[in-house]
C-alpha cells in the first residue's frame, strides 16, 4: 500500500512540474514578436498583435491573443479579429516545444482588396487557401467587404477549415442580406488550390432562393480544370436578381430555373458539353459556355427545345417594343439606358424550337440567333412557320457614340391565317383572310423608349379575302361602303386591302392605300396617328376596274388596270379610329347652292 501511495504521489509530482514547466516554456516564448513570426509562418502572410499574448489553461494551454491583424501575401486580403485563441499542443510541451495546433478567430471582419474575378487574384487566393487549410481555422465576424470600400456588403458568417492528410475541407455560412448561404468545399488534396495536384473536388453552395453544387476531379494539374457534372437551381430567378440588385419587369415569367450538365470549370471559365437548362417549365438541351472575361462576362451556347413556351414573357416583350401595360414608369427595360444594359455582357447564343406558343399563337419550328458583342446586339428569328404563313425578323442596336444607340429592325410576314391571329383592341379583326406585311423601323436614342419614341420606318400591308359580318364595325363598314348598296349578305368580303405607311414619330403618313370589294375600289392617302390610331385620310370611291378579278376567280391581288383619277370617282373622307372608322362624302370646295 506504502508503495502505491509512492507511486501516485510521484506521478502527481511528475504532473505539477511538467505543468509549471510547460507554462514557464510558454510564457518565455510569448513574445509578442516570437508569436507574430510563428503565426506568420505557419498560416501565410503578416499577422500582427496589438498587444502582448497571453497564457490560458482553462481549456488546455492556448495562447490568447487580442487585436489580430492578418493580411495576406500582397496585400490581397485583411482580416482584423477581436481576439484569436491558439491551441498548443500538450504532446509538445512534453518535449520542450511550443507547437500551435489549432486557431479560433472571433469578433472578424474580412476585406478583399480587389475584384475576386480579376487577373490573378484567384489563382493568389487559392495559394493562401491552401496554406491556412494545412491547420484546423475557425474564423466567426459580422461583415465581408471587397473593393475600395470597407463598408461590409455581406453580414455575419463563420468559416471552418480543417485538414484531412493531403486534402481538406471548408465549411460555413455567411448572411447575404435576407439569406443565409451555406457552403462546403472538400479537396482530395490542398495542392489542387495551387495547381500541383490532382485529385476530387467537390462544392455545394445552399441558400432557400438558390443552390449550386459541383462533383468532379482536377486531372491535370497544369490544366487547372475540373471536370465533373455542375448543378444550378432557382425556384425564384426573379428575387434572385433583385439581390443582385436587377429588377426584372413583369410578374409572371422567370421563376424556377435549372442549368445542369457535364463539363469543366477553371478559374475564369465554365464550360457545359451535355447541358440541360429548366425555366418555366421549358427544357433544352446542348451546349453552355460562361467566361468572366477580361473586360466583361460572356454566355454562349446553343440550346434546342422541343417546345417552348413564350406566354408567361409576352408582358416583357410587349413592353420592349412599346405596348403598353401597368408596369410603374422606371421599371421597365425600355426606360434603362442601354449603354448599362448592352455593355454589362457579351453573348452568343443560337436556340432552336420544335414548337412555340406565344399566347393564343403557336408555330413552329423555329431558331432564334442572340449575339452581343462590345454592346453590339442582333437579333435573327429564321422564318418560322405560325398561323398558316412564316414569319422572320431581325433587329439590331449599335454604339452610335456617346450613350446613344441606332436601331434598326424588320419583320416580314406571309400569309398568315388572320383566324388564328389574337384580337386586337385598334382594330376589329376579320373572320377570315390571309395578311401579309412587311415593318422596317429605325431610330436612334440613350433607351428604347426614347428610341421607339421618336423612330422612323416604312410598313408595306395586304389583307386578301378579309370576311366580315354584314354590319359589322371597323373595316367592314368599308366594304360595306364600297359594295352594294343593300347588301343583305350574310357576310362581306374585302377582296383586297392594300397600303404603304412611313413612320416619323407617332404619326404615320399613309399612301397608296386600297380597299376592293363588291363593284368599287375605294383608294385614300392620309394619316394615322399612332398614339390613339385616329384616321385622317381623303380619296375617291371608284368602280372596280374591269381586270381586277373578283375573289371567286382565285386570286386576290387585281392584275394592272388603267390608272384611275379622282375626278372619275366619288370624293370620300375617312374620319375616327382604325377600330371605328367611318366613310364619309368629302365636300371640300362645294359651295351652298
Amino acid at each position: 500500500m506504502k508503495r502505491l501511495v509512492a507511486i501516485l504521489l510521484a506521478a502527481l509530482v511528475l504532473v505539477a512540474v511538467a505543468a509549471v514547466s510547460g507554462y514557464l516554456l510558454v510564457a518565455r516564448e510569448v513574445s509578442r514578436e516570437r508569436v507574430e513570426a510563428s503565426l506568420s509562418a505557419r498560416l501565410g502572410g503578416t499577422l500582427r498583435l496589438a498587444g502582448a499574448p497571453a497564457v490560458s489553461l482553462a481549456q488546455g494551454p492556448a495562447l490568447v491573443l487580442g487585436g489580430v491583424r492578418w493580411q495576406g501575401p500582397d496585400g490581397r486580403w485583411t482580416l482584423a479579429a477581436e481576439r484569436m485563441i491558439a491551441g498548443i499542443d500538450p504532446a509538445g510541451l512534453f518535449l520542450g516545444e511550443v507547437r500551435l495546433s489549432s486557431f479560433q478567430l472571433d469578433g472578424a471582419r474580412l476585406h478583399l482588396a480587389g475584384a475576386v474575378a480579376a487577373d490573378g487574384v484567384l489563382a493568389g487566393l487559392g495559394r493562401d487557401l491552401s496554406q491556412v487549410m494545412g491547420a484546423p481555422v475557425t474564423v466567426s465576424g459580422d461583415g465581408i467587404s471587397w473593393g475600395a470600400s470597407e463598408t461590409p456588403r455581406l453580414g455575419a458568417f463563420a468559416f471552418r477549415l480543417s485538414p484531412s492528410g493531403e486534402g481538406g475541407t471548408l465549411r460555413g455560412s455567411v448572411a447575404a442580406g435576407d439569406q443565409t448561404v451555406e457552403f462546403s468545399a472538400s479537396l482530395g488534396h490542398r495542392g489542387i488550390l495551387t495547381g500541383t495536384a490532382s485529385g476530387p473536388v467537390a462544392v455545394s453552395v445552399v441558400s432557400p432562393l438558390a443552390s449550386f453544387r459541383m462533383s468532379g476531379a482536377l486531372r491535370n494539374p497544369e490544366a487547372a480544370r475540373i471536370e465533373g457534372s455542375f448543378d444550378f437551381n432557382t425556384s425564384d430567378l426573379r428575387g434572385l436578381a433583385v439581390r443582385f440588385g436587377k429588377t426584372l419587369v413583369g410578374e409572371a415569367s422567370f421563376g424556377a430555373l435549372r442549368i445542369a450538365g457535364d463539363g469543366a470549370v477553371d478559374f475564369s471559365r465554365l464550360e457545359l458539353d451535355t447541358a440541360r437548362l429548366e425555366l418555366d417549365g421549358n427544357v433544352g438541351e446542348g451546349r453552355l459556355g460562361f467566361e468572366l472575361g477580361r473586360l466583361r462576362p460572356r454566355l454562349e451556347g446553343t440550346l434546342a427545345f422541343e417546345k417552348f413556351d413564350l406566354s408567361a414573357y409576352l408582358g416583357e416583350l410587349g413592353s420592349l417594343v412599346g405596348v403598353e401595360d401597368d408596369t410603374p414608369q422606371g421599371d421597365s427595360l425600355r426606360d434603362r439606358p442601354l449603354s448599362g444594359l448592352l455593355q454589362a455582357a457579351d453573348i452568343d447564343l443560337r436556340l432552336s424550337a420544335t414548337r412555340f406558343i406565344a399566347g393564343p399563337l403557336s408555330g413552329g419550328p423555329s431558331a432564334i440567333a442572340l449575339l452581343l458583342r462590345d454592346g453590339d446586339l442582333s437579333l435573327d428569328l429564321s422564318e418560322t412557320d405560325v398561323s398558316g404563313g412564316t414569319l422572320e425578323a431581325t433587329a439590331r442596336l449599335k454604339p452610335a457614340g456617346g450613350d446613344t444607340f441606332d436601331l434598326a429592325a424588320d419583320a416580314i410576314a406571309d400569309k398568315l391565317d388572320v383566324r388564328q391571329l389574337p384580337p386586337l383592341d385598334v382594330v376589329t379583326m376579320p373572320q377570315s383572310g390571309q395578311l401579309t406585311f412587311r415593318l422596317g423601323r429605325t431610330g436612334k436614342g440613350p433607351t428604347l423608349a426614347a428610341i421607339l419614341g421618336n423612330a422612323g420606318g416604312e410598313l408595306q400591308l395586304l389583307l386578301e379575302n378579309a370576311a366580315y359580318p354584314a354590319g359589322g364595325e371597323a373595316l367592314a363598314r368599308l366594304a360595306a361602303s364600297a359594295g352594294e348598296a343593300g347588301s343583305s349578305a350574310a357576310s362581306l368580303v374585302l377582296e383586297r386591302l392594300s397600303g404603304h405607311g412611313a413612320m416619323a414619330g407617332q404619326e404615320m403618313r399613309l399612301s397608296d392605300v386600297e380597299a376592293l370589294a363588291g363593284k368599287h375600289l375605294l383608294q385614300l392617302a392620309g394619316r394615322l396617328s399612332l398614339a390613339d390610331f385616329s384616321l385622317s385620310l381623303r380619296g375617291s370611291l371608284l368602280p372596280r376596274p374591269v381586270a381586277a378579278p373578283s375573289a371567286t376567280e382565285g386570286s386576290a391581288a387585281p392584275a394592272s388596270a388603267p390608272s384611275q383619277t379622282a375626278a372619275e370617282g366619288i370624293p370620300v373622307l375617312v374620319r375616327g379610329t382604325l377600330a371605328r372608322p367611318s366613310l364619309l362624302p368629302d365636300m371640300t370646295g362645294l359651295g351652298a347652292p
